[in-house]
């Protein structure tokens, strides 16, 4: 009776990896028969639709040794990746470099074309080396033209320009000899249209900055209900949240203040062709000169300036509106630099070492927001303080 129940028991076992043996090749069978399916599908899916079967996206920078190796210069492969720009910014059909560590200007400036062309499928036109970076009160960039091409794929619209003159002509903080300026601008080589959710920035990398790294704060700027507010733009550049708040904002007007003429002139034209000029009422000029005229009128108030705009505080809250009791009420758009852990500390400081005591018992912090790094242990945040009274709602 022993032997029988050994004998059993092997059987009963054998069979079970038996059955286990079927069932993993079942699974590999199906899983083969499903992969197969899929890559079938694909390929039916793809040629009744046209399309050519996708590939794996090639990497910049095989496609910048690819290039170089082809130009016939340098052959050696590390150091060709090692002159590949780490840091670069792409706006419109221009490209703005920072060089690595350690690497000239006149070792990397023969393969600017490389580089432009390692874009491919997207079209650059314009390689410029970033030399300073961004500097002085009007935030101006300092670049060199590394390369152009001979032909241009990018070209300005020019009933779009012509409209845009008319109207800078007619303004009271512009001239005519600011319409020719802008002319001429549009002209230039480093003259570029940026699209970013939908709405067109178009501006001269030269003459002007872009930060790729405010992209969120612009994309919270297009989800604002302003439904018939008057707003006040202190600093508003060449439309960086003037545009994507006007465009879906539902705002009464915009007052775009800005004391870079070239920019001033850039947002006259973006508003034009993101059909909001009748939106927008640029000033061109300081703001503590210019706009007198808002002061008590106003919803919303952007002050979208860093690294600081502490000092304009008081400007910003007097172009609130009044309640009936005298206090300002409305929205302040507060940009600043702040550790990640002291920003309500911070921005509170600021508040108080400006305004006066009763002007600050009617701020209210609803929201802050990272937008980018900006130094070590330094980041770009934005808050929103609301100033209501306490005897009246907002």
């Amino acid at each position: 009776m022993g032997i029988v129940r050994v004998q059993r028991s092997l059987l009963w076992l054998l069979g079970a990896v038996f059955l286990l043996w079927v069932l993993r090749r079942q699974r590999r069978c199906s899983r083969f028969f499903a992969s197969l399916k899929t890559s079938i599908l694909k390929k039916l899916t793809c040629k009744s639709l046209g399309r050519k079967q996708p590939r794996v996206a090639v990497r910049k920078v095989d496609l910048f040794v690819e290039k170089v190796l082809a130009q016939g210069g340098l052959q050696d492969v590390d150091k060709i990746v090692g002159i590949f720009p780490r840091r670069f910014e792409l706006v419109g059909h221009v490209v703005v470099v920072k060089l690595n560590r350690g690497i000239a200007r006149d070792v990397f400036a023969p393969y600017a074309r490389a580089l432009a062309e390692s874009f491919f499928p997207r079209v650059i036109d314009v390689v410029l080396l970033d030399t300073m970076g961004i500097v002085g009160e009007l935030r101006e960039p300092h670049l060199e033209v590394l390369w152009s091409s001979a032909t241009s794929h990018f070209s300005v619209n020019d009933s779009l320009l012509k409209v845009t003159k008319e109207r800078v002509r007619k303004a009271s903080t512009f001239t005519s000899e600011d319409a020719e300026l802008l002319g001429s601008c549009a002209e230039a080589v480093t003259f570029t249209t940026h699209v970013e959710n939908g709405v067109r920035y178009s501006f001269d990398a030269c003459k002007v900055m872009f930060c790729s790294g405010n992209v969120t704060e612009r994309m919270h700027f297009a989800s604002i209900m302003a439904k018939d507010e008057v707003v006040v733009d202190m600093f508003a550049g060449i439309g960086y949240f003037t545009l994507p708040l006007a465009i879906n904002g539902g705002v009464k007007i915009v007052h775009a203040l800005e004391k870079n003429k070239y920019s001033a002139l850039y947002l006259a034209f973006n508003a034009v062709q993101n059909k909001v000029s009748d939106l927008i009422v640029i000033h061109c000029g300081d703001n503590r000169d210019m706009g007198s005229e808002l002061c008590g009128r106003c919803d919303r108030v952007i002050m979208g300036y860093i690294p600081s705009c502490e000092s304009f505080l008081p400007r910003a809250i007097s172009f609130l509106r009044r309640s009936t009791r005298g206090e300002p009420m409305g929205v302040v758009h507060y940009h600043l630099l702040s550790e990640k852990d002291q920003v309500i500390n911070t921005v509170t400081h600021h508040v108080r070492s400006t305004l006066d005591e009763a002007t600050t018992s009617l701020m209210r912090i609803v929201n802050f927001r990272m937008v980018k790094s900006y130094a070590p242990k330094r980041f770009h945040f934005v808050v929103d303080m609301h100033f209501s009274s306490l005897q009246e709602p907002e």
